[in-house]
């Protein structure tokens, strides 16, 4: 008796746990460019992870069916509740379809958009001069200098960055860290600005990895930055400085925590975003790019409704009025052109052809992926690559830089093979089709023409030239900051686009 019991409770637990094992994990893998890859690794290389589910499912139907006959108090509404799960996700995934976007085909009308953060509404009306590309890479770069000095405890020039109660956080959560180095910031996400009494706050997430004397992990941060409702941002160059936010003198403070040059107060948020507090979501240990399948077809992404921004005809009309001579069909093509020169790139591990068309923060991230491929000894090889439908969603004009967010429609055949050509990973003959919103940035001045993709946009030679800085071996001139021409500097998946 007591072993057919066992036997009842083990054939019980074994298919509650098969339940949740199929149900959370059914999302098929895959992986390209920008693909959603989990930065710390162990994510399947991929946005949700997992393989192909088909083998569970039909694993579970034998063990509900052994558990209705053996167990029937519990095997029952189990059944039941895996059938009405079952039914409930089909008939949404039947209704999502009404979205769908072919080719060539038309998307239903949008949904009415989410209104914008008030909290950032309230800071772009109060500082004409903010500007989000400027704001993000700003919080990488104090991000890694601040990171760094966890182990060299060089803490004064970062005085007006980063608070004295946040110092005290980071140098205890890394107490005893002798080197840090090699960090990588894979995604920085901007969560929430508000207004508390006389300053505003940002809280930021940031993924990163990172050597820590011989450890190479993955870490999710939340930092707090505030500053003083009444300052103003600064030149985009006098930013990324981090001189003096009140005359660009190396920092040196007085005791009373003011820049000795100019004698003005800055280390208390006053003049420039200040670090105010930091909390670890989660630590552990990078891991390579783990592998998995998927059946092809169309994923989720292209389901989805798509996102526009509210305020996209206003914006739009802004960036014509500043750069006449904008035609929005030569900026669609450079976009065709990039998205078929990174996918090539991605596919033959090649991180230098990717250079000229990226970002610093984004070229941090894709060299990340494609070395770790590189050290797996693995190839994620996209073939067949077409881009369909192209949507601009958003549009963002400030004081220094110019952004369009595009949502585009792609397929490939998406595969990871090993050294000797075996396919490990994803699906070598089956298309995949999926949408992801790209965001291009262009400095104000760089006027309104869109420059040839295979050149260099400010002497014209070849692009086969460009290193890691993103300086042109022929002119000397660095060409991935958007003063020459549109450079991409987000991707986004349509799971987690805010808009």
């Amino acid at each position: 008796m007591n072993r057919s019991w066992r036997r009842r409770a083990w054939l019980a637990l074994s298919a509650i746990v098969l339940i949740l094992v199929v149900l959370f994990t059914a999302a098929d893998a895959w992986a390209r460019i920008g693909g959603g890859q989990s930065f710390g690794g162990g994510g399947g290389g991929s946005r949700g992870g997992g393989s192909s589910s088909n083998g569970g499912e039909i694993e579970l139907v034998f063990f509900l069916i052994q558990l209705c006959i053996e167990v029937p108090m519990i095997g029952i509404p189990l059944t039941m509740l895996v059938v009405l799960f079952a039914g409930f996700h089909y008939w949404d995934k039947s209704k999502s379809k009404t979205h769908m976007v072919y080719d060539h085909g038309q998307t239903a009308a949008p949904p009415p958009a989410k209104p914008r953060r008030s909290g950032l509404t309230k800071l772009r009306e109060a500082d004409r001069g903010f500007s989000m590309p400027v704001l993000l890479d700003f919080l990488i770069l104090v991000h890694r200098r601040a990171t760094a000095a966890t182990a060299t405890q060089e803490w004064a020039p970062l005085a007006p960055f980063v608070s004295e109660e946040a110092r005290a956080v980071l140098s205890k959560t890394w107490a005893g860290s002798k080197e840090v180095r090699d960090i990588c910031v894979g995604s920085t996400d901007l969560r929430a600005v508000r207004k508390r009494g006389g300053r505003f706050e940002l809280v930021v997430r940031f993924e990163s990895t990172r050597f820590v004397d011989s450890r190479h992990l993955y870490v999710v941060e939340d930092w707090t930055l505030a500053r003083d409702a009444s300052a103003s941002s600064l030149a985009p160059e006098a930013v990324m400085r981090m001189g003096c936010p009140s005359c660009g003198a190396a920092v040196e403070t007085t005791p009373m925590g003011a820049c000795t040059t100019c004698d003005s107060p800055i280390t208390k948020g006053q003049l420039q975003w200040q670090v105010t507090g930091v909390s670890i979501v989660e630590r552990r240990a990078a891991q390579p790019p783990q592998l998995g399948a998927h059946s092809g077809g169309v994923e989720p992404s292209a389901r989805m409704p798509t996102r526009f921004d509210p305020g996209l005809g206003h914006e739009l009309r802004k960036l014509r009025a500043r750069h006449p001579d904008f035609v929005m069909d030569a900026f669609e093509q450079r976009v065709r052109d990039v998205y078929l020169i990174l996918q090539q790139a991605w596919s033959d591990n090649a991180e230098s052809a990717i250079r000229p068309f990226v970002t610093d923060p984004l070229f941090q991230t894709l060299r990340f992926w494609i070395e770790g491929y590189k050290r797996a000894k693995l190839q994620n090889r996209l073939d067949r690559v077409q881009m369909g439908q192209l949507q601009i969603v958003k549009v963002e004009v400030d004081a220094w830089y110019e952004s369009v967010t595009v949502r585009l429609f792609g397929s490939m055949v998406d595969s990871t093979v090993d050294a000797s050509g075996k396919v490990v990973g994803g699906n070598a003959k089956v298309e995949r089709r999926f949408s992801e919103y790209w965001t291009f940035v262009r400095a104000s001045a760089s006027g309104g023409l869109v420059h040839d993709t295979l050149h260099c946009p400010s002497c014209g030679a070849p692009l086969d030239q460009v290193s890691a800085a993103g300086i042109c071996g022929y002119c000397d001139t660095k060409i991935t900051t958007g003063h020459h021409d549109w450079v991409l500097s987000r991707i986004d998946q349509c799971e987690t686009y805010r808009g």
